[in-house]
């Protein structure tokens, strides 16, 4: 039934409760829209709650939860209503009084709602949030596929072209192969960088990308890249690591520095 409500004037602003009934679409009396339509902070905060409500109300596959213990007390006594549930003033839980005289002035945002808004969600039964966090644990996440190493080699310095040393891994998991490739002892490259391949015997090459740091090896460098599924090992087994410029040129400088031949393991 509409609620028997004096006009409020813009400066008095409409009591919290009132919002959020309005806020539900719960009957009013035809001064509390009168008001509504002349005052934009009414407005807004009747907006901000239904945007709450009308999520909560979207939310179809819900199931009802058990609410945690003392919730339900806890808005009772924000009401000063006996959480028994009879609706009337509980005797040792204060009464909620408006605290506005009207014509003053009060913040534009007000909390005081939320308690309020809180029991009517209850009520619904809509407490997403709460369903999501109550529900049960989640369900476990499928563990990742072991890892095996198939193929691995040492690499060593060309003649000539320094010192270092450096091992490649290549594990299979899943279907899926990856080359592990570390190196150590080699001197930085001036305006360049480290580049990994792999070859083959008859002069052809795989790219496969640039090394960098490596943190947990001092001044060593490391890389990690899935291989192509349909790169024959067998084919392209020496792993080669070179020297290159910044010229632009994405082919091979021909300026190794290790080199390794991967060995299948048994």
């Amino acid at each position: 039934m509409p609620i028997d409500e004096t006009s409020p004037t813009a400066a008095e602003h409409l009591p919290e409760d009132v919002v959020v009934l309005l806020a539900l679409g719960e009957e009013v009396a035809p001064e509390v829209h009168a008001h509504l339509e002349a005052c934009v902070t009414c407005r807004t905060e009747v907006a901000e709650i239904s945007r709450v409500v009308d999520s909560a109300r979207s939310q179809e596959s819900v199931t009802p939860v058990p609410v945690p213990a003392g919730t339900w007390e806890n808005v009772a006594h924000e009401l000063g209503i006996d959480p028994a549930g009879s609706g009337t003033p509980a005797a040792s839980a204060p009464v909620v009084v408006p605290l506005r005289r009207a014509g003053a002035p009060r913040p534009l945002r007000r909390t005081r709602w939320v308690p309020v808004a809180a029991a009517a969600l209850i009520g619904l039964g809509v407490g997403a949030l709460g369903t999501r966090a109550l529900s049960g644990p989640a369900e476990p996440t499928t563990a990742a596929p072991p890892q095996a190493v198939v193929s691995t080699a040492a690499l060593e310095p060309l003649a000539g072209s320094g010192s270092g040393s450096g091992s490649a891994d290549v594990t299979e998991a899943g279907g899926s192969r990856r080359l592990e490739l570390r190196i150590s002892g080699v001197a930085a490259v001036p305006d360049g960088f480290l580049e990994a391949w792999l070859l083959d015997a008859d002069g052809g090459l795989v790219p496969l990308g640039f090394l960098s740091p490596d943190p947990g090896a001092g001044a060593g460098m490391a890389m990690s890249v899935t291989l192509p599924a349909d790169l024959d090992l067998g084919r392209f087994d020496v792993v080669d690591v070179s020297r290159e410029p910044l010229d632009g040129n994405p082919g091979h400088s021909s300026d190794s520095v290790l080199r390794g031949t991967l060995t299948v393991r048994a």
